[in-house]
């Protein structure tokens, strides 16, 4: 198979808030390493130093504070603590607003705000892994075959510390309840919802428990509207770990450890590292008659380099599309699954990268 043309370098300035976290650090490397562009990282403190790379004293919470962002940069948001209104400031002043957060209510909130402000800008959401890769995975899938349901699996290695913010927000998240995408007004509680998935090639099916993921951009991927039901779970290798949780779900408490994420996140770091430091996403989905109709799934390494790597691979698109895209949306709109993976294994020479499939996938096998 011949090999694509690589896009235009990247150049301009590319702002990361929260820049300075573990996903931050990554993709500021990966910056370096494979664009011309500065890299400015915003910072309370304003104390950063490296190749290109640079500091903008500023709390992003503040008043006015995205009116102080570079006019036409493209700006990555690595934190839920910035407000939805930065994002519209950035769009409507012909910026590009890449997403990361995998929070369905955040991002219903951020996309309503893009939508009344309007402007020359993009937003792009589902920017990551997971939402990212999976939602690449999940919406080639739904637009070759005639889907009913969807279930997307993310299992997650404990085999390194993960950071303290992408921590916390999976502490938090136990203890709210999410929408079912495509089943009307339901609500699950985190939990509520279980089943298993086979990750590995040949492997044993591992428990997963249902949490509310994003999965903006599936539904659009169809083109004939949304699937009956979109349901996203998340297993922890190893996998113990995912029954541990499972538990607490059940006893109710869920809320409590909600309440104590910090502590908690805290413990958690002080322990031992357990299980394997990588990634593994399977996407079922399932016609009619309730049959499997095709399957993929993604094996990587550490979730933190994966998801840098794809937002480096949105950026990279960005500056090889022919025409700017205004307004809202998701990353099917700039990647390709089959893009994304030559991506990864360009950006992450060095990580094990690993894809299969079953089923008939857009006429083959």
């Amino acid at each position: 198979m011949a090999r694509r043309p690589d896009p235009p370098p990247v150049q301009g300035t590319v702002v990361l808030i929260g820049g300075t976290g573990d996903v931050g650090g990554r993709l500021v490397r990966l910056l370096v390493d494979h664009t011309a562009a500065r890299i400015l990282l915003i910072s309370r403190s304003g104390v950063v130093s490296g190749d290109r790379v640079e500091a903008l004293r500023l709390d992003i919470a503040g008043k006015d504070a995205a009116g102080k962002l570079p006019p036409g940069a493209t700006v990555v948001n690595l934190t839920e603590a910035t407000p939805r209104s930065v994002a519209a400031e950035v769009v409507r002043n012909g910026g590009s607003f890449l997403e990361t957060s995998a929070s369905p209510d955040y991002l219903k909130a951020l996309r309503r705000e893009v939508l009344v402000a309007g402007g020359t800008g993009t937003a792009i959401l589902c920017v990551g892994a997971a939402p990212g890769l999976s939602t690449l995975m999940a919406a080639e899938l739904v637009r070759d075959t005639e889907a009913e349901k969807v279930d997307i699996g993310l299992e997650l290695g404990m085999g390194r510390h993960y950071g303290q913010a992408a921590t916390e927000w999976s502490i938090g998240s136990l203890s709210f309840p999410y929408r079912l995408s495509g089943s009307g007004n339901a609500f699950v509680s985190p939990g509520a919802l279980r089943r298993s998935f086979a990750f590995g090639r040949g492997c044993r099916a591992r428990p997963a428990l249902g949490i509310g993921l994003a999965v903006d951009g599936i539904a659009d991927g169809s083109g004939s509207g949304p699937p009956a039901l979109v349901r996203t779970f998340l297993a922890i290798d190893p996998p113990f770990v995912t029954r541990a949780v499972g538990l607490l779900l059940r006893l109710g408490l869920g809320p409590v450890l909600s309440r104590h994420k910090r502590g908690v996140t805290r413990a958690l770091r002080r322990l031992p590292d357990l299980g394997q430091a990588r990634t593994r996403i399977a996407v079922e989905v399932r016609g009619p008659d309730g049959s499997v109709v095709a399957s993929r799934h993604v094996s990587a390494g550490d979730q933190a380099e994966v998801t840098a790597a794809m937002i480096l691979a949105t950026i990279r698109a960005l500056s090889a599309a022919d025409r700017a895209m205004p307004g809202l949306s998701t990353i099917v709109d700039h990647l390709t699954f089959a893009g994304a993976l030559n991506d990864l294994r360009l950006l992450l020479p060095d990580m094990a990268v690993e894809t299969w499939s079953t089923g008939r996938i857009g006429g083959n096998p």
